[in-house]
């Protein structure tokens, strides 16, 4: 009979929960831009309220319809916002942003209506913050409609992508920007990389992402451009399941008739091999000569995948698929989130007049047009295959919160390529060339985290473990000399043979950051803290060559020197067969440790906010393998550093929404395992050679930044900005050429050099013109930067001639010598723009975006080999997005990409305006057209 009594009013209980919606949001402090503790916050005229947790964060539960909200913290102005509407068993949203007033203690009173659209929790963060700054909140990205995070971070001032996923500040390359998530160290599917693939990130997924241009002592020290950090939802407004698919149609790439490609494997389309590419014996297999008339040498070669030419089929369209899902739930006094997200991308690319080229000096200094030492043309096929998943979820009570994210993603990259390499100089040879390679990339991350208030002591803590591999089965090139057309030959005088190999590359990263924040006096504030990052990788390369008995009048058929009947013999002694080509430097292991602690304080005196502190990093890097001379070696020691990295950030408030800043602080870039190694890598499809540097130093660099800001009154996004910055260099590292050996490049620290420039922001809707144009809205952030290297104090040679020697000695006649040049990764200028539309009901909105990157030095030129530079990439995008249907749940987007048509190139430059190409591709125009269904 009780159970009969108690089941009913369960089920009234949970109806009527079904029933309520509810309010959540962030209390923020309007001086610091930090979550306010313990504020109140009420339905007007009654008892029902609440009170924000230690991160300024609240959740109220309320019957549906329209009320007025009442928020008050002691000694700040109370907000009532009126007009709120909530609807049974959803989530509005309502941030709001205190501001202290001692002596007035008046009241605001605003309309839910007035605060939709509002970033004021960002911009707040931006305007308190003691750090040079910029950003974009989630709200930006559901307004903008973008899908990930390499769309949407285009309008971030200073920041440019590069290959449509990486990211670069102010214009410096890779290695002055790091990419961290929720703030801690992972690397991206290239491990060589200091940034991360960011366009694996769903904007569904990110509470914002802020890059950060200064340095403060809570801060990695290893950056100088930016620190990138994309920080994801881990509790989320309401519970949310998005399912979106996507097809995109490039006409030059897209359902294409002559796609190359190659048999692979039954899971490439998951983004691994499943095997069949996998090397078919042990790789310490001892090879038998072929003039040992070995029968094993016949099983070997036959074990071989006999697959060496290139196939052609037909393209399909780029699809994608996106899956989220994600709640927060208040249990009691808990608060649990969580978050699930898949996200699949399948993309076709075809180039049929692909080029790369080797170009030198002429001999005769009189001649200024580049000598030709090969050129290589063709068509490039690449079908690449990336997926991630996600699993977040968030636990808070009391004081305390803890979270946990396993984040996987995988990319596999089938290439094929078709093509004539012909050669100028050495050999004067013309090659047929068949290239097909297979790479598959993995990234496993999972992050523990942890926020405590004990008493005014508020204490943080992370973990963080990465397992990320590079695994390239089976590389197959096949070159045929066609010199004499009449006679193909595989000889390897002229270049040509056969060459397989197998490359892999594992590491595992472990990553424990620490930070206290204890308040003191008035509104001043210590911070300290610890941090230590441990990697380990192992590299190791299985390389093969294939020979025959007969290398003359062969076929132009790669696929025929493995066919049964051609593979050599014991009885027959005829035919194809395989040779050991071991190669010690490329097989190496090496582990990295840096240990850190720092001490920081942030004081305000009235309108001056000063933070200063201090940074000590310890580094170790070991060593073990050997180099192409012989020479071993066993855990050696090739770096070990103690830094003290001191930093000072000042903030002046010259009005309430004006400030002028004014910093300094100590960094440093260390070379990266590839960098610092012997190991010798070649590229197939480029046909050209990295070598890595055991020699390599750390770059130590002094940062100074001045900048004025205004956001306007009013907030919405509206500000201004003009920003100085100055940056000393002392032995950077750049990508340089061999003398004699143009397809060859290494690193090398390069003296000392400067950066200086200026960046400006601006961003303002455009209802100030007229009342109807208040959907529309406008930015554009500029930066303009010199760089200057002193070619004296570049040695390039060990006899010690400087770079400025090695230049005049191979200047051309009537060409001026430069005691400086640009510094190699620095562009001169970047340029983001955008104009957005967005309609009075939020359904639909219209974004049209430009980007581009001036003209950089890639590489440097050595003796006759002349610099190679980056050309400008014109990058005019459109996305367009309208909802529809019941509350708006379904979403039409289109998108057009690269409507300029640009061209991604690389050019040999030298004096008298020659030029030559070292690489080029034309990536075309991309439309794309994606639904998507929110429930």
């Amino acid at each position: 009979m009780k159970k009969l009594i108690i089941l009913p009013f369960i089920l009234f209980c949970f109806a009527v929960l079904a029933q309520q919606g509810h309010i959540r949001g962030k209390i923020s402090d309007g001086e610091t831009g930090e979550g306010l503790f313990g504020a109140t916050i009420l339905k007007q005229g009654t008892t029902t309220g609440i009170s924000s947790d230690f991160e300024g964060n609240y959740s109220l539960a309320l019957e549906p319809g329209v009320h007025t909200i009442v928020i008050s913290y002691i000694s700040y102005q109370a907000q009532t916002i009126e007009n709120v509407t909530v609807k049974g068993g959803e989530v509005t949203t309502l941030d709001v942003v205190l501001r202290p007033d001692v002596a007035q203690l008046g009241e605001v009173v605003v309309t839910a209506e007035a605060m939709r659209d509002s970033e004021l929790g960002l911009m707040t963060f931006q305007r308190k913050s003691a750090n040079v700054l910029d950003g974009a909140s989630y709200q930006t990205f559901r307004k903008t409609g973008d899908r990930d995070l390499a769309s949407a971070i285009r309008r971030v001032t200073g920041v440019s992508i590069q290959s449509g996923k990486f990211v670069y500040v102010r214009g410096l390359g890779d290695r002055y920007t790091r990419t961290t998530l929720n703030g801690m160290t992972i690397p991206g599917l290239d491990p060589d990389r200091n940034d991360v693939q960011i366009d694996i990130f769903p904007t569904s997924i990110l509470e914002n992402v802020i890059v950060y241009k200064t340095f403060s002592p809570n801060l990695p020290g290893d950056f100088t451009g930016g620190i990138v950090d994309v920080e994801m939802k881990s509790f989320p407004e309401s519970k949310t399941t998005t399912v979106s698919l996507g097809f995109g149609f490039n006409p030059d790439m897209n359902l294409k008739d002559n796609y190359l490609h190659y048999k692979g494997g039954k899971t490439d389309w998951l983004g691994f091999d499943d095997g069949t590419r996998e090397l078919p014996f042990p790789s310490n297999t001892i090879i038998p000569n072929e003039s040992s008339n070995d029968p094993q040498l016949e099983t070997l070669t036959r074990s071989l995948n006999p697959q060496l030419g290139i196939q052609r089929k037909r393209s399909f369209l780029n699809t994608t698929f996106t899956f989220n899902h994600g709640n927060q739930l208040n249990v009691g006094k808990k608060t649990i989130g969580y978050t699930a997200i898949f996200n699949y991308q399948n993309r076709y690319e075809y180039y049929d007049d692909i080029e790369f080229g080797e170009y030198t000096k002429n001999d005769d200094a009189s001649q200024t047009e580049l000598f030709k030492e090969e050129v290589r043309k063709g068509e490039l096929s690449q079908t690449s295959v990336l997926w991630s998943g996600l699993l977040a979820g968030s636990l808070k009570f009391d004081k305390h919160s803890f979270s946990a994210s396993v984040f996987r993603t995988q990319n596999g990259v089938s290439e094929a390529s078709d093509r004539i390499n012909r050669n100028y100089d050495e050999t004067s040879a013309t090659l047929y060339e068949n290239i097909l390679t297979y790479s598959q990339r993995s990234v496993t991350n999972g992050i523990l985290s942890g926020t405590h208030q004990i008493k005014k002591l508020r204490a943080d803590w992370k973990n963080s473990f990465t397992i990320s591999r590079t695994y390239d089965p089976d590389f197959r090139s096949t070159s045929i000399s066609i010199t004499d057309p009449e006679n193909p030959t595989i000889n390897r005088g002229d270049g040509a043979g056969i060459r397989r190999f197998w490359r892999d590359l594992n590491e595992f990263n472990e990553n424990l950051k620490l930070d206290f924040t204890l308040p003191y006096g008035k509104s001043n504030k210590l911070q300290f803290g610890a941090m230590g990052i441990y990697k380990d990788r192992e590299f190791k390369v299985d390389s093969y060559l294939l020979d025959a008995t007969s290398r003359s009048g062969v076929p132009l058929d790669p696929d025929y020197f493995l066919q049964p009947e051609n593979i050599w013999t014991a009885d027959g002694q005829r035919g194809t067969y395989l040779e050991g080509n071991y190669e010690a430097p490329n097989n190496y292991e090496a582990n990295s440790s840096v240990y850190a602690g720092y001490v920081m304080t942030e004081m305000t005196f009235q309108r001056l906010k000063a933070v200063f502190g201090a940074r000590v990093e310890k580094a170790d890097m070991f060593y073990t393998g050997a180099d192409i001379f012989g020479n071993t070696f066993d855990n050696d020691h090739t770096l070990d550093e103690l830094d003290i990295l001191p930093s000072v950030n000042l903030v002046y408030s010259l009005t309430e929404t004006m400030s002028l800043r004014g910093s300094f602080g100590q960094t440093l870039a260390r070379p990266s395992f590839k960098e610092k190694s012997a190991a010798q890598i070649y590229d197939p499809i480029t046909k050209r050679f990295y070598n890595g540097n055991l020699n390599l130093n750390q770059t130590m660099i002094n940062n100074y930044d001045l900048r004025w800001e205004n956001f306007f009154v009013g907030g919405g996004g509206d500000m201004i900005a003009l920003s100085l910055f100055y940056k000393q260099f002392d032995g950077h590292i750049e990508l340089v050429t061999f003398d004699v050996a143009p397809d060859n490049v290494r690193p090398r620290n390069s003296g000392e050099s400067v950066v200086y420039g200026m960046e400006f922001e601006f961003k303002k809707k455009l209802d100030f013109i007229t009342p109807s144009l208040s959907g529309l809205s406008f930015g554009t952030n500029v930066s303009l930067a010199n760089s200057e290297v002193d070619l004296e104090s570049v040695i390039v040679n060990e006899s010690g001639l400087n770079e400025f020697q090695s230049r005049q000695f191979n200047a051309r006649a009537g060409e001026t010598i430069d005691k400086t040049r640009p510094m190699g990764g620095q562009s001169p200028y970047l340029i983001n723009a955008y104009l957005n539309f967005t309609d009075k009901e939020g359904t639909m909105n219209a974004n049209v975006s430009y980007n581009v990157q001036g003209e950089s030095l890639f590489i440097i030129g050595v003796g006759a080999v002349p610099d190679i530079y980056t050309q400008p990439f014109h990058s005019l995008n459109f996305n367009v997005y309208r909802n529809f249907g019941a509350e708006n749940k379904h979403r039409i987007t289109f998108r057009t990409d690269n409507i300029l048509k640009s061209e991604k190139k690389d050019l040999y430059k030298s004096h008298g305006d020659a030029e030559a190409i070292y690489s080029v591709f034309k990536p075309g125009r991309t439309f794309t057209v994606s639904y998507s269904l929110t429930f």
